[in-house]
């Protein structure tokens, strides 16, 4: 997007949007009103770009809306506040007259955006019956509820507002599905924000790089190339490996689709190449159909940093800047509360013409309610998706309704997705997830015959185990080093992986033969651990060992001799096999399934009890393969009495119901509230000297902090860093990056066990 022309600032005189602080200049009511026009009809008219189906009723709402956002502005209450910056606005509502005055034009659509812009997307239902989109509080000092004060000065309001800006036509229009209700609050959304955070110097000005899909094809194709080893590979298996993985590049660029085929299957094996394969596949699907953008969707915050790393190295185009072009999202910066616009600059924007995010942030996007999460919404229409690793992207019971928005995406919005996945469960196919009449054609981005090859090479690859005796925290750590190196332990929670690890280094002496990787380590720690694997891997030190949780399973680039994995699910080993003899390096390679006894503090996930038990009787029989996990999920769902199906209804009814709030609690991916906390020192030191022009980036924050659930918090009792409760920080004795913010927790752990614990 080229930079856009502002409205050039009136006399102080008029009526303000924006009062003047922190260095910055008051703004006036005409200019931000002018501003967050231009914005959100360049939002909306670039996402209706890809949707004939709703592009005059979309614009028409986010036209009205974004006009009278602000409208309850100009009452002389807040006009008061603006002018003398007071610290209390009397709990006057100023979006409650926008609201009443499109109600009144009979643009109820319009009339909730501009209801939601700063609450959030409510329960439309109960808000018709009851509410009709109107607040009800009391303003302070004047014996007058909100609506009252409205409903008495609206006409005045609406005389200064068209003496000031253009008059709008109000047309009343129907937005049907929740989507679409997201992408409208979307647009006005980072409309508003987008205007006031570079008004007050948060913020750039909006931009961004074209895709260029054909130009990067053409980068990527060279990149591939140029991967192609010097000299003939060793043994027959590993040149039999890196043929398949060619042709698999090849058919998945090359693949043609007809206009129907919107959704796509990869199953392609572990090691075979996907991160390039379907790069490719998406970028000539974006050059075809003129896509504005590619979203890589990864289920660990971890993997993101080695995906970018590739994609940097093979999509970015001469004189261009790699973030600029591809943009990694590791976690949520969003804040939300009293303080937020002093944190506004934190948060994330989907504007990059490739954006690597999380499963967590992409999907619990799609169900937000929330102002700052839906900011960002609108930039996916007209994309291309490739959600890899899908067998783990959301637990089950999302799947639904989450399948549901993929589809209105790819039917509605001009997207095209991806599911891709070495253990890939074909959840479309089972009935209890979707109907057989909801079913869109899913087709298979590899050739059948070339499935076949790729599937055969890779059950002669590794043997799967099971070790069914449950093992003592000191018997798991005999158990491990009894097996051949360099070695990888995979355990279900964070607890559990700091546990050994520590245990590990420090009770088995093995010191810095000991490796842990997990998300109590800050992004930065964690790409710093994976780099020292990777060293240890190239270097043919065998005598080491990595304890991890469930963040490396998938999509890292390892390749260990001997693996143990907590036991979990079929999908969950079997993906745990692609970290092991990755290019068939070794003659024989293991992938141990094992049980912990739960003592010394090694704890349970309590969310793999089913998948464990189906798991284990699946060894009893047999089939632990590829080609058994969608039986494999189809169990889980009949052995959870219904669980799964009845959480799946909710969600799907409370969406058609537009109860938005239920929705959003519900499909969260983290069922856990987590906090963002910071954990370098120099950044909290910056925060707390009060100077915004030390105030660290979003991309800063992000690398430097960890997310901390809320359980936790009372045991690491973070200290507020300037903000109140909406940013926090660890004290240094706290953390380490060897075990991340266990270290603050571990001492807590060992004085309870040992009976002298004292809060």
């Amino acid at each position: 997007m080229s930079a856009l022309t502002k409205t050039t600032p009136s006399t102080v005189s008029e009526p303000l949007a924006h009062s003047a602080r922190n260095g910055a200049r008051a703004q006036t009511y005409h200019e931000h009103i002018g501003n967050a026009r231009r914005y959100a009809a360049i939002f909306a008219h670039d996402a209706v770009a890809f949707s004939p189906k709703w592009g005059e009723s979309f614009l028409a709402v986010v036209e009205s809306a974004t006009t009278y956002h602000d409208l309850g502005k100009l009452d002389e209450v807040f006009q008061d506040v603006l002018r003398h910056n007071r610290q209390t606005n009397r709990g006057f509502k100023h979006w409650d007259a926008g609201s009443a005055y499109l109600l009144e034009q009979k643009a109820g659509e319009a009339a909730a955006i501009v209801f939601a812009h700063h609450l959030g997307l409510p329960n439309y239902k109960h808000q018709i019956n009851n509410d009709k989109f109107r607040d009800y509080s009391e303003i302070q000092g004047l014996r007058l509820k909100q609506n009252e004060r409205t409903d008495d000065l609206l006409a005045s309001y609406l005389t200064q507002h068209h003496a000031l800006l253009p008059t709008v036509t109000v047309k009343p229009c129907k937005l049907d599905t929740g989507l679409v209700r997201r992408l409208a609050l979307s647009c006005l959304v980072d409309a508003d924000h987008s205007d006031t955070a570079q008004h007050y110097r948060n913020e750039r000005e909006l931009r961004g790089q074209p895709l260029w899909a054909d130009k990067r094809l053409k980068r990527l194709n060279h990149y591939v190339t140029g991967l192609a080893p010097a000299e003939l590979l060793p043994t027959e298996q590993e040149r039999l490996r890196l043929s398949i993985r060619q042709k698999i590049y090849e058919e998945c660029r090359d693949r043609k689709l007809a206009s129907h085929e919107r959704i796509v299957a990869c199953d392609s094996p572990v090691g075979t190449g996907k991160t390039t394969a379907v790069m490719a596949h998406l970028l000539n699907i974006a050059h075809e159909h003129s896509l504005r953008r590619i979203f890589v969707v990864l289920p660990y915050t971890n993997i993101i940093d080695q995906s970018v790393d590739v994609y940097r190295r093979a999509l970015v185009l001469d004189g261009e800047s790699p973030d600029e072009v591809v943009a990694a999202h590791h976690h949520r910066v969003e804040f939300k509360g009293e303080n937020w616009r002093d944190l506004r600059q934190l948060t994330q924007r989907w504007d990059a013409p490739v954006v690597v995010t999380t499963a967590v942030q992409f999907f619990e996007t799609l169900a937000a309610k929330e102002t700052t999460a839906l900011r960002k919404l609108h930039q996916v229409s007209g994309s291309a998706i490739f959600v890899d690793e899908a067998h783990t992207a959301m637990p089950a019971p999302l799947w639904p309704q989450m399948w549901k928005w993929l589809r209105e995406l790819c039917d509605d919005w001009g997207c095209h997705v991806v599911l891709a996945s070495g253990s890939l469960a074909r959840f479309w196919d089972v009935p209890d997830f979707v109907p057989p009449a909801e079913r869109p054609p899913v087709m298979e981005l590899i050739p059948s015959k070339l499935r076949r090859e790729a599937a055969a090479v890779e059950t002669r690859r590794v043997e799967l185990k099971t070790k069914p005796e449950r093992l003592s925290l000191d018997e798991l750590a005999d158990f491990v080093q009894s097996k051949p190196g360099p070695r990888l332990v995979i355990l279900n929670t964070i607890q559990s992986a700091a546990i050994l690890a520590d245990h590990l280094r420090y009770g088995k002496n093995l010191g810095l033969n000991v490796e842990h990787l997990s998300t109590a380590l800050s992004p930065l720690d964690r790409s710093k651990a994976i780099r020292r694997v990777k060293e240890n891997l190239s270097s043919g030190w065998k005598d080491w060992v990595l304890v991890a949780t469930s963040c490396v399973e998938a999509g890292m680039d390892f390749s260990f001799r001997t693996a143990f994995r907590e036991s979990c699910g079929l999908a969950n080993l079997l993906q745990i096999s692609g970290r092991v003899s990755r290019s068939a390096e070794y003659d024989t390679a293991e992938v141990w399934d094992f049980r912990h006894d739960e003592d010394g503090f090694l704890t349970l996930h309590p969310h793999f009890k089913t998948s464990r038990r189906v798991l284990e009787k699946m060894f009893r029989e047999g089939k632990v393969g590829m080609d058994h996990c969608t039986e494999a999920l189809q169990r889980e769902i009949n052995s959870g009495v219904g669980e799964t199906e009845k959480l799946a209804e909710r969600i799907c009814q409370h969406e058609k119901d537009a109860d938005y709030p239920e929705v959003a609690k519900l499909c969260r991916l983290i069922v856990e509230d987590a906090q963002t906390i910071l954990v370098n020192q120099d950044l909290v030191m910056r925060f707390e000297s009060r100077n915004r022009e030390q105030f660290p980036s979003g991309k800063e924050v992000m690398l430097n902090s960890v997310q901390v659930k809320q359980s936790r918090l009372i045991d690491l009792d973070p200290k507020p860093v300037g903000f109140g409760c909406e940013l926090l920080a660890l004290r240094p004795e706290q953390y380490d990056d060897f075990l991340g913010y266990m270290k603050g927790i571990l001492p807590l752990l060992k004085a309870q066990k040992s009976g002298c614990f004292i809060r």
